[in-house]
C-alpha cells in the first residue's frame, strides 16, 4: 500500500514537472523569500505588507492555531455540559439539549459561520454607539474591544514561562495519581498548592509590572486596548457551537458505557446524584470518550479552513492570496497540506499520550 502511494505521488510530481516545463516554469519554493505586497487584516505576529511570503504563511498558521485552540477549549466545555444534561432526569433539560444537538449537527458549518458574521456586522451598533455592559468592554459591528495589559519584555517572558509551568501542572494533575501525596519531580506540580503558587506568581508579575490600557472612543473608532474582530468571533462561535454538539454525543455515549454497578456502588456509599456523576461516572466516561473527542479536535482544525468564506486570515486565506500573487499553486497547496498534517499529527500524539496516561492511571 505504501509503495503504491509513493508510486502515485512520484507519478503526479513527474507529470506536474513535465507540464510546467512546457511553460518554461519549474517547481520550487524560492518564492517564500520574496516580498508580499498584501495585508492580512489581523494577526498577532505583526505581519505587514513588504514582509516575506514566509512571514505571511507564519501569520496564517498562528491565526489558524489561535482560533482552533480557542474553539477546542470552548467546544470541550460546552460539549461536556450538554452531554451530561442530555441524560438529566429533568425532561426540559433533555428536550433543550436534544434539540440543540440535532439542530446544530444538521446545519452546515459554513452557514453557521456566515450567520454569526451577519449577526455581528449587521446587528451590533457602530463604535460611537457601542454596547458597554462592563466598563472597558465594548461590543460593536467592528468587533469587541477590551482592555489589555502592557508588559515589558522580561515580564512578558516570565509570564509565558509561568503559564507553561501551569500547563505542565495541569497535565501532571490529569495524568498522576491524585491519592498519592508522595509524588516527586514534575508530577508534584499537580498538587493544588503548587498550582496555586504558580497562579499567585503570575498575578504578582501582572500586578507589579503590567499597566492596564483601556479602549476609549476617539473620533469614529476606539483607540487603545485590543480588538476581537467579527471574522474571528464568527469562526470561533461557528466552530465551538457546531463541534460541541458532536462532543456532547461522544460524552453521552461514554456515560452510557459506564456500568450501572458503578452508580449503584456510589449510591450505596451515600453519594448524591450530582456527586456520583462528578466523582464516579464522568471521569470513567471521559476515558471512553477520549478517542472520538480527539477526532473532533482534528475536525475543528481542518474545518477552520472554511473561515476563508468570511475572509478570516487563516492559512487557507493566506494560500489563496499568495496563489493570486505569485501563481505557485502546486507549491502553495503543498505547504498548506504540510501545515494541516503537522498540526493534526501533533494533536493526535498529545491525545494518544493523554489517553495512555489515563489508562495507566486507571489500571
Amino acid at each position: 500500500m505504501i509503495l503504491c502511494l509513493l508510486a502515485a505521488l512520484a507519478f503526479f510530481i513527474g507529470n506536474a514537472s513535465a507540464n510546467l516545463a512546457k511553460t518554461s516554469t519549474s517547481l520550487g519554493f524560492g518564492f517564500i523569500w520574496s516580498r508580499a505586497s498584501f495585508e492580512l487584516g489581523e494577526g498577532i505576529t505583526g505581519f505587514v505588507a513588504g514582509d516575506s511570503v514566509l512571514a505571511a504563511f507564519w501569520a496564517g498558521v498562528v491565526n489558524t492555531l489561535l482560533v482552533s485552540l480557542a474553539s477546542i477549549v470552548a467546544a470541550t466545555v460546552l460539549g461536556i455540559a450538554v452531554g451530561v444534561l442530555r441524560l438529566s432526569a429533568n425532561p426540559l433539560s433533555r428536550f433543550i439539549t436534544s434539540g440543540y444537538i440535532e439542530f446544530m449537527r444538521n446545519i452546515p458549518l459554513i452557514l453557521q459561520m456566515l450567520f454569526w458574521y451577519a449577526v455581528i456586522t449587521r446587528s451590533l451598533p457602530t463604535p460611537r454607539k457601542a454596547l458597554g455592559p462592563v466598563e472597558g468592554f465594548y461590543f460593536t459591528n467592528r468587533g469587541v474591544y477590551f482592555p489589555t495589559m502592557n508588559l515589558p519584555p522580561a515580564a512578558f517572558w516570565a509570564l509565558v514561562a509561568l503559564a507553561a509551568l501551569l500547563l505542565a501542572a495541569v497535565v501532571a494533575r490529569a495524568t498522576g495519581d491524585v491519592t498519592d501525596r508522595r509524588q516527586t519531580g514534575w508530577r508534584a506540580l499537580g498538587d493544588f498548592r503548587a498550582m496555586g503558587g504558580i497562579v499567585v506568581l503570575m498575578l504578582a508579575v501582572l500586578g507589579t509590572c503590567g499597566t492596564l490600557e483601556v479602549p476609549a472612543i476617539s473620533g469614529l473608532n476606539f483607540r487603545g486596548g485590543a480588538l476581537i474582530t467579527p471574522e474571528f468571533t464568527a469562526v470561533f462561535l461557528g466552530l465551538s457551537i457546531y463541534s460541541a454538539a458532536f462532543i456532547a454525543e461522544n460524552v453521552r455515549s461514554g456515560i452510557l458505557g459506564v456500568s450501572a454497578g458503578q452508580k449503584e456502588a456510589a449510591a450505596s456509599l451515600g453519594l448524591r446524584d450530582g456527586q456520583t456523576m462528578r466523582l464516579v461516572v464522568l471521569p470513567q466516561a471521559l476515558k471512553i470518550s477520549v478517542p472520538p473527542i480527539a477526532s473532533q479536535y482534528l475536525d475543528i482544525v481542518k474545518n477552520s479552513s472554511l473561515a476563508v468564506a468570511i475572509a478570516y486570515p487563516e492559512i487557507m486565506r493566506v494560500a489563496t492570496v499568495v496563489i493570486s500573487e505569485v501563481g505557485r499553486s502546486i507549491e502553495v497547496i503543498a505547504i498548506v497540506m504540510a501545515v494541516y498534517l503537522s498540526i493534526s499529527l501533533a494533536i493526535s500524539a498529545l491525545m494518544n499520550a493523554y489517553n495512555k496516561a489515563n489508562i495507566a492511571k486507571g489500571s
